[in-house]
């Protein structure tokens, strides 16, 4: 999977309970980011990987 859309970001947020807030402060991220990333998506397989440990604790889930 080489991206993650915003919808599938906000989605994944809703349903594993995460707020902006907890996420740049579990994972030492700016909350601007994590507002960039949820308004954007993100690319990149790595990037993928990253984000859906940060959403879901699975690098490796599968939506």
């Amino acid at each position: 999977m080489n991206t993650l859309s915003a919808q599938t970001i906000q989605h994944l947020m809703r349903k594993h309970h995460k707020t902006i807030r907890g996420i740049a402060k579990e994972w030492n991220l700016t909350m601007k980011r994590v507002r960039q990333v949820r308004t954007q998506g993100v690319s990149g397989e790595h990037y993928v990987m990253d984000w859906l440990e940060i959403l879901t604790g699975d690098p490796r889930y599968v939506a």
